[in-house]
């Protein structure tokens, strides 16, 4: 199954024509994207396009995932962060398109003051600390809880849930359900995916037995590579990609894929790293935010001839 990532709501030509494509078996609403309307609206707008189509379609909430609250030029002004923070330097805060820069001071929990080349950072990017101790406050945010209330009000029940690293986070969730729904939507009615996202997430995912992935759980798990590769590094991904695979046969490979769209088409590197994953065990893939947003048509047109040719286990 291929997933695509939603644009913002107010894009609606975009919209349709991800939501309405054939090759799309679901779609994600990243709830860290700015909207022209209010929770309830975002996901209303979304639902009355997925749910004649029959595409099933997954709120994907931030909780501890970290991002940026306001537009930044550093190194002249600090990062603010959602959340508040304790950091052991040294310490270096990676920014989108791999760049990174030194960590010098953290301020009242949330403001990063960081050493590096002159850098815009934008609202609602999500950055990553790599720090031999990171200790973050909080969990599922006050949107996360907005969106939470709509979803459920709705009778959408797909979530996915960022930066899972243990079971209190997703008790934290499920807490939330309960809370949310008065007690009307039980958890084994949802559709809960556990994003990892780091080393501590994947400790997390091996150590659960195999009982709680099956086919009648209410969880599953997917690979988000790309926080993942930033926090464990690249010679340890093999290992962690496997770990994912062998716990959830039905686990979701996502992000940096068909990366060589950025660059004008789609590269040797990007179909063996398809393969590779596949013979890993995966059958579901999820296009970034920026792959599905920006190249869409291009990323259709090679999976339509891909799949044509090395058709997909349903």
């Amino acid at each position: 199954m291929l997933i695509l990532s939603l644009p913002p709501v107010h894009q609606l030509d975009l919209l349709r024509l991800i939501i309405e494509h054939p090759l799309v078996g679901a779609v994600r609403y990243n709830t860290g994207v700015p909207s022209a309307y209010d929770p309830y609206e975002t996901v209303k707008r979304i639902q009355v396009l997925a749910e004649p189509q029959g595409k099933p379609f997954w709120v994907d909430l931030k909780a501890k995932q970290l991002r940026v609250v306001e537009w930044a030029v550093v190194p002249d002004s600090p990062i603010i962060l959602n959340h508040k923070v304790k950091v052991e330097l040294p310490a270096r805060v990676h920014l989108r398109g791999d760049e990174s820069c030194e960590l010098r001071e953290v301020v009242d929990g949330n403001k990063l003051y960081v050493d590096g080349k002159a850098s815009l950072v934008g609202k609602g990017q999500s950055i990553n600390i790599l720090a031999k101790k990171l200790e973050i406050e909080g969990g599922l945010l006050d949107i996360d809880h907005e969106y939470l209330k709509a979803a459920l009000s709705l009778g959408i029940k797909r979530f996915m849930l960022s930066f899972v690293e243990s079971w209190a986070d997703v008790q934290e969730l499920e807490e939330a359900i309960a809370r949310h729904s008065h007690g009307t939507v039980s958890v084994h009615e949802c559709d809960i995916m556990f994003k990892i996202e780091s080393q501590a997430g994947v400790e997390f995912v091996r150590e659960l037995p195999n009982t709680y992935f099956t086919v009648d759980s209410p969880y599953s798990v997917m690979a988000a590579r790309d926080d993942l590769m930033v926090h464990i590094g690249v010679m340890d991904m093999p290992e962690a990609l496997q770990t994912i695979a062998t716990q959830d046969p039905h686990a979701v490979c996502a992000s940096r894929l068909l990366m060589g769209l950025e660059g004008g088409g789609v590269s040797m590197a990007d179909l063996s790293d398809l393969e590779y994953m596949r013979r890993l065990g995966y059958k579901h893939f999820m296009l970034s935010d920026g792959i599905s947003r920006e190249h869409t048509k291009e990323a259709l047109v090679f999976w339509a001839a891909y799949a044509a040719q090395r058709p997909f286990e349903k």
